[in-house]
């Protein structure tokens, strides 16, 4: 016997009968809840803009951190970091 649990899945894609038809296979075979439209996913919010776009944030993610660390109110501080930084790939050799 196996046992498969999964809190979450997104199914997406460019074809609307290609997913109902994903969906439809699935529910065959497991008890399928269909929340809609994406919101808010593993601490990340979704919002659609009106040409269909999608934008995808962690704000509500970090404000619920910050409250839950109770450092909400807290002011941003700058961090000393070097101006038009370049990285450079280095390779070491271990011999």
């Amino acid at each position: 016997m196996v046992l498969i649990y999964v809190d979450d899945i997104i199914i997406t894609g460019t074809s609307a009968y290609d997913i109902q038809a994903l969906i439809s296979c699935i529910r065959q075979h497991f008890a399928l809840k269909d929340m809609g439209r994406l919101h808010y996913f593993l601490g990340i919010e979704a919002s659609w803009a009106t040409n269909g776009d999608l934008h995808l944030s962690q704000t509500k993610y970090i404000k619920d951190l910050l409250n839950k660390s109770n450092t909400s109110s807290a002011r941003p501080q700058p961090s000393p970091m070097y101006l038009l930084l370049a990285l450079l790939k280095m390779v070491l050799q271990l011999s």
